[in-house]
């Protein structure tokens, strides 16, 4: 076929692809829109407990969904490789200085695609390429897997050493400083991705401090406490931090923010973009932007406090129902509940997913360390739904029920059926287009 054959092809009037551009969703896609509609379906009859869940608020989605879909420039504001940027510089630069004002920030990076990425493009750009060495909190204790595990990245030719928990379940800072003094690591690196309380990440930083460490701070659980003061900010006296844009920040699931002592902004620029990924797209960014002008209204600072109160409500009904807490409690949205060893893992996420109940099945340590297995609670979702206290608590009593009977328990009819009516008398208030 020639070049000029292959031309006309492309160009005939049988086919007019110009009506792609300009289609519906409906018109392009039925049968995907047919399961996003059914998938909207099942998640307003479940009870979303995903302790990394919320729903993003309608006008961001709609940000998202805007013309800069197509933009992604590379580089940064003002040094960028492309012309025609300068409101999308203007966008960027809102997103940095907005949450460099919220958290404390010498320097931001709002271009990581996600907050591992993120935590990925920090560890290269602040550790060194050869004998590096790390201390974190154990991931059973409640740690992230991007922080140094042996079966990810941050783990990989690294020396990572761990602390715990005490038997009361608070962050073993007297392990901390015992391996810190012997292992001499270059950044202590802590936050929680399973543990329901406050870390003491002010003792932590005195910990690296007489050790010569640098500290990074992983808030991306709990970044919306801190942001309305709930928790401490660590992020000033942090070298490092970063977090994710859904949790307790209530944005949609596009990436990160890095924030930094401004002495490594350069090289976790460059760890990010091009070292890790290529660039962010602009709609991304921009829903950052306002994001971070949403979560210092007052109307959000309530959410956190219901956030919190329902948590708390929940782990208050677990127990009354019998089920034993990691920790004892929650000083956060999440809740960690110890289910028994007669269930699995898989049992666990497929009982009370039969129950509508959805969250993850993982491992927290018992009093003497042993891995014991749990169950991971979050109230973040169901709070925008609009959940009180009352509705929280009577929940998680029909969820220890649930826990205590066992995964050979068939599900029980009506407590199906009260689950379900819980969750349509709640509607999630963003599920509209």
């Amino acid at each position: 076929m020639s070049l000029s054959t292959g031309t006309a092809q492309a160009h005939s009037t049988d086919v007019n692809w110009h009506e792609f551009f300009g289609a519906d969703a409906h018109k392009v896609g039925a049968d995907v829109v047919a399961l996003i509609d059914k998938d909207r379906k099942r998640e307003t009859l479940s009870l979303n407990m995903i302790a990394s869940a919320s729903y993003a608020p309608l006008g961001l989605r709609q940000i998202e969904g805007t013309h800069l879909v197509n933009r992604a420039p590379m580089g940064l504001p003002g040094r960028r490789s492309v012309a025609n940027c300068e409101e999308l510089d203007a966008i960027e630069n809102l997103a940095i200085d907005r949450a460099k004002a919220i958290f404390g920030a010498e320097y931001v990076n709002v271009q990581a695609l996600s907050s591992t990425i993120a935590n990925v493009a920090v560890l290269r750009a602040i550790l060194p390429a050869e004998g590096a060495r790390l201390l974190t909190f154990d991931e059973l204790a409640g740690g992230h897997v991007s922080h140094g595990a042996m079966r990810h990245i941050t783990g990989a030719n690294r020396e990572v050493v761990s602390f715990g928990v005490t038997r009361t379940g608070a962050v073993d800072l007297d392990q901390a400083r015992d391996l810190a003094r012997r292992v001499k690591p270059h950044v202590l690196l802590a936050g929680p991705s399973s543990y329901p309380r406050e870390i003491d990440f002010a003792g932590l930083k005195k910990i690296a401090d007489e050790v010569g460490a640098l500290l990074f701070t992983d808030i991306a659980h709990v970044a919306g406490l801190i942001a309305t003061g709930l928790h401490a900010n660590p992020v000033p006296f942090s070298d490092v931090s970063t977090t994710s844009t859904q949790k307790t920040l209530c944005g949609p699931r596009n990436g990160a923010f890095v924030f930094a002592k401004e002495r490594f902004g350069v090289a976790i620029d460059a760890a990010v973009y091009p070292g890790l990924q290529g660039p962010a797209a602009s709609n991304m960014i921009a829903a950052r932007a306002v994001q971070m002008e949403m979560i210092v209204r007052p109307a959000f600072a309530q959410l956190m406090r219901d956030v919190v109160a329902n948590a708390k409500a929940f782990a208050a009904g677990l127990e009354e129902g019998g089920i034993e807490l990691y920790t004892g409690g929650t000083y956060s949205h999440m809740i960690m509940a110890y289910t028994g060893e007669s269930w699995t893992q898989p049992e666990l996420v497929a009982g009370l997913g039969a129950h509508g109940v959805i969250g993850n099945a993982m491992r927290a340590p018992g009093q003497s360390g042993e891995p014991r297995t749990a169950f991971r609670f979050g109230s973040v979702a169901l709070t925008i739904r609009g959940f009180d206290t009352a509705e929280a608590t009577k929940l998680g009593r029909e969820v220890g029920e649930i826990l205590r009977a066992g995964p050979a328990a068939p599900v029980n009819p009506a407590r199906l059926r009260k689950l379900k009516d819980l969750a349509a008398a709640h509607p999630i208030p963003s599920f509209v287009d």
